[in-house]
């Protein structure tokens, strides 16, 4: 074994460890899905953890070159979607969603500031690309600091499709993917 591996496998077990709780607790279902999107072969390090709204998580990591990646996955450790982070995927039009902020002559707003969740939630409906969709479940991504904040967003079609969407409070899509089964970790989806 690489000894150069060693602190940074010791680091990852005293994460999991912390992660430790009682079986049939939603923290125990965080700590699967933890679990399972950390058993990842392109993850190296733990970012964050929320929960999805729907029974899971989502987890973000970053690799060993500190790309960011989000993962989501359910209390019995199935991952639905394991992608990494790389740019807009609006390339910027979502930017037209945003409900400007009028000013008055003493550069006060006239009216409140857009809901982020909201201005996120119109910019995954964007990238559905019209189809429609009805959300399922929204909340903040959890991430903060270093990451740009945002929201996560569970839409579901019309034809029964459920699709997970990463977006921020400035219309920027980072990631989209479609739930169905569970994904096959010898050949996941990036």
């Amino acid at each position: 074994m690489n000894v150069s591996v060693l602190p940074l496998v010791a680091g990852l077990c005293v994460v999991v460890a912390s992660f430790a709780a009682p079986a049939g607790t939603a923290e125990s279902a965080q700590n699967a899905a933890f679990e399972a999107c950390l058993a990842q072969a392109h993850a190296a390090a733990p970012v964050t953890s929320v929960d999805d709204g729907r029974g899971g998580s989502l987890v973000w990591l970053t690799d060993q070159d500190n790309n960011l990646w989000l993962c989501n996955a359910d209390a019995d450790g199935h991952v639905y979607a394991y992608s990494m982070i790389f740019d807009d995927l609006l390339t910027g039009a979502g930017a037209s969603l945003v409900t400007p902020i009028i000013l008055d002559r003493d550069g006060k707003p006239v009216s409140p500031p857009p809901d982020p969740l909201a201005t996120a939630e119109l910019a995954c409906r964007a990238y559905l690309d019209g189809e429609g969709g009805e959300v399922v479940a929204r909340g903040a991504d959890g991430l903060n600091t270093n990451w740009l904040p945002g929201y996560y967003v569970f839409l579901e079609t019309e034809a029964g499709e459920t699709f997970l969407c990463d977006a921020t409070a400035n219309a920027q899509v980072w990631a989209f993917a479609r739930i169905g089964e569970p994904l096959d970790l010898a050949n996941p989806v990036s």
